[in-house]
C-alpha cells in the first residue's frame, strides 16, 4: 500500500504545476477596452499564429458585431499537453463546474481531434461538442470532403471538428553542412540513414510532439504501402518502416522536446538534416535564407493532413467561439495563413507560411501575395495517410522511445560496429528491420492502455531492456 501511495503522491506533485499553468493560461490582449468579449482557446499553435488571428478576429468582430474580442490562449505545448490537460481535468474541473473553462481547441493535427478529443463510443467522455456552421461557409471552405482520402472535416452527421489549414512533412537540411559531409542533398527518408550522417541528424521526441510522431508515422505508412505493392502484408511492411526509423535514429545528434526546434538546430549548423513539418521549415528558411537551408518533401512519400479546430463541450462562450471558427474558415481568415505580412489581407507583422484549406485561394491571381506558391490539391499523389495504416499511431512514440531514444548510445555503438564489420550488409539489414510486426505492436498497445501506472513503467522498462539485448547481440556478431 505504501508503494501505491507513493506513486499517487508522485503523480499529484508532477501534474499539479502543469494544471495550474494551464488554469492560469497566457493571455493575448487584443484590446484594453472593457467591453471586449472573452474567448478562451487551448492551442498548439505558435505565438505568431495566435497573435495574428486574435487581432484579425477582434477587428472583424468589432466591424460586424460592434464589440472587440479578448482572446485568452491556454497551453504553449503540443497535442500531448492538450490531451493531458483534458484527461487530468475531466474528473475535477469539468465534474465540479460543468465546463473546462475552455471554448475552443485549435491545432495539433487531425488524429488529436478524431481519435483523442472526439469520443464516438461514449460521447459523454468526449471533449468536443457538435457545432452547425453557416452552410455557405462550409461550401466555400470544403467544396471537396477529403484530400487523397484524408477527411478535411469531421464527416459525422453532426461534425465536431473542421480543418483550418493543411500540413505536410519533409526533410529540412543545412546545405553547407551537407556539402562538408560530402553528401548530396537529401531527397528521400532513407537518405538520412546514410552512415555518413552519424551524429548529424536532428529529430524531435514523438512522445511529446504530435507533428514529430506524424512524420515518423509517414515513414512507416510508406513502407506499409510499399509492402502491399510488392505483394507482402502491410504488417510486414510496418516492421520495415520501424527498422528504417532505427537506422535514421542511429545517426541522431539528439531528440529535441519540440518539432519546432529542429529547423533552428539545423540552420545553426548543429545538425545537417532532420524531419520537419512544412511550415516550421519554411519559416526558418525565410529567417536565414535559401543559400543556407533547404527543404524537400520526399516524392510520393509524404502526407498532407488538416489541422483542425473544435468547440469544447461546456464552452462558456459558444456564440463567440462559433464566430471564431467561421472567421477562420472564411476567405478573410484563410488568407492570413499564407499571405505575406503587410500585404493586403495578410497578417500585420508575421508571415505564417501555412497552407490554407480553402482550395479557391490557390488559384491565380488570388495567390500573388502568397509566401509559398504550393497547391496541395494539385500536387497530391495517390499516397496519403490512412486510418487502416495508422492504427499504431498511439503507441508509435513509446516504441521509438524504448528502441531508439532511451538506448541511443547503444544504438549508435551498434551501427558503428556494424559498419566496421565484414558482415555489414547482413547486419544492417537486421538492424533495419524491427524485431516484431504491426500485429504485435497493436497487441502491446492494447496491454499498455490497460496497464496501471506502475505496470506501464515496468512494461516499458522491459521493452527497453529487450532492445538493449538485441543491440548487444548485434555488436557481438559484428566483432566476430
Amino acid at each position: 500500500m505504501r508503494r501505491y501511495a507513493f506513486v499517487i503522491l508522485f503523480l499529484v506533485v508532477l501534474v499539479t504545476p502543469f494544471l495550474l499553468k494551464l488554469a492560469r493560461g497566457t493571455e493575448t490582449e487584443v484590446r484594453s477596452r472593457g467591453d471586449a468579449l472573452p474567448l478562451v482557446i487551448i492551442s498548439a499553435h505558435v505565438e505568431g499564429i495566435r497573435r495574428e488571428f486574435a487581432d484579425a478576429f477582434s477587428d472583424y468582430h468589432q466591424e460586424k458585431f460592434g464589440r472587440p474580442v479578448r482572446v485568452d490562449y491556454r497551453s504553449y505545448g503540443g497535442a500531448s499537453d492538450i490531451v493531458r490537460f483534458f484527461d487530468s481535468s475531466r474528473d475535477t474541473i469539468f465534474r465540479d463546474q460543468g465546463t473546462y473553462g475552455i471554448d475552443l481547441v485549435w491545432g495539433g493535427g487531425d488524429y488529436l481531434f478524431e481519435s483523442q478529443l472526439k469520443n464516438t463510443k461514449k460521447p459523454e467522455n468526449g471533449v468536443l461538442q457538435p457545432v452547425a456552421l453557416d452552410p455557405a461557409i462550409m461550401k466555400i471552405a470544403f467544396p471537396r470532403p477529403d484530400l487523397g482520402g484524408v477527411p478535411l472535416y469531421d464527416r459525422a452527421k453532426e461534425p465536431q471538428w473542421f480543418g483550418t489549414a493543411l500540413s505536410s512533412f519533409g526533410i529540412v537540411y543545412n546545405k553547407d553542412v551537407v556539402r562538408y559531409l560530402g553528401l548530396p542533398e537529401p531527397k528521400t527518408w532513407r537518405d538520412m540513414a546514410d552512415p555518413k550522417y552519424r551524429g548529424w541528424i536532428g529529430l524531435a521526441d514523438p512522445t511529446r510532439s504530435a507533428s514529430a510522431r506524424t512524420a515518423f508515422m509517414t515513414i512507416v505508412e510508406r513502407a506499409m504501402a510499399d509492402a502491399a505493392e510488392q505483394g507482402r502484408s502491410e504488417d510486414d511492411g510496418w516492421a520495415d518502416g520501424m527498422g528504417l526509423i532505427r537506422l535514421i535514429s542511429a545517426n541522431a545528434r539528439l531528440f529535441s522536446e519540440g518539432a519546432s526546434s529542429v529547423p533552428g538546430l539545423i540552420s545553426q549548423g548543429d545538425a545537417a538534416a532532420g524531419m520537419a513539418i512544412d511550415f516550421y521549415a519554411r519559416s526558418q528558411i525565410e529567417a536565414v535564407g535559401e543559400a543556407r537551408l533547404g527543404y524537400v518533401e520526399p516524392a510520393g512519400a509524404t502526407i498532407v493532413n488538416p489541422d483542425p479546430i473544435g468547440l469544447v463541450r461546456g464552452a462558456e462562450h459558444p456564440e463567440t467561439a462559433k464566430r471564431f471558427i467561421e472567421f477562420v474558415l472564411s476567405e478573410r481568415g484563410q488568407r492570413l495563413w499564407n499571405t505575406r505580412a503587410g500585404a493586403a489581407g495578410g497578417p500585420k507583422s508575421t508571415s505564417l507560411r501555412r497552407l490554407p484549406i480553402m482550395p479557391s485561394l490557390f488559384d491565380a491571381p488570388n495567390n500573388r501575395d502568397f509566401t509559398d506558391p504550393v497547391n496541395p490539391y494539385a500536387i497530391s499523389s495517390g499516397f496519403n495517410s490512412s486510418n487502416a495504416r495508422k492504427r499504431t499511431f498511439t503507441i508509435l512514440g513509446e516504441l521509438i522511445q524504448v528502441s531508439c531514444m532511451d538506448v541511443l548510445d547503444e544504438l549508435r555503438e551498434t551501427r558503428a560496429a556494424i559498419d566496421s564489420s565484414p558482415r555489414a550488409v547482413e547486419l544492417t539489414a537486421r538492424l533495419g528491420r524491427f524485431p516484431f510486426d504491426q500485429k504485435e505492436a497493436l497487441a502491446r498497445s492494447e496491454r499498455l492502455s490497460k496497464a496501471t501506472a506502475i505496470d506501464r513503467l515496468a512494461m516499458l522498462r522491459q521493452w527497453t531492456n529487450d532492445f538493449r539485448s538485441e543491440y548487444r547481440q548485434l555488436r557481438e556478431e559484428a566483432m566476430r
